[in-house]
């Protein structure tokens, strides 16, 4: 049996005037065989702004955009 890695994330986000960040996404890399494979999936959904959501949170491109 090989190791599987999976690399689980939030994205908080700080606006001028707030105190405390808050969460505005979560996502993460599936499984994987190896740990580059992993990091390159949690890259390219945040690069590509594919993260998920949960209702109330902003759309990952309108996030970014403020």
């Amino acid at each position: 049996m090989t190791a599987e890695y999976r690399i689980n994330y939030t994205i908080e986000r700080r606006l001028p005037g707030e105190t405390d960040p808050t969460e505005i996404g979560f996502g993460s890399s599936g499984a994987w065989g190896d740990l580059d494979a992993a990091l390159y999936s949690v890259q390219s959904d945040v690069q590509n702004r594919q993260w998920e959501t949960e209702p109330g949170q902003p759309d990952p491109t309108e996030a970014v955009a403020r």
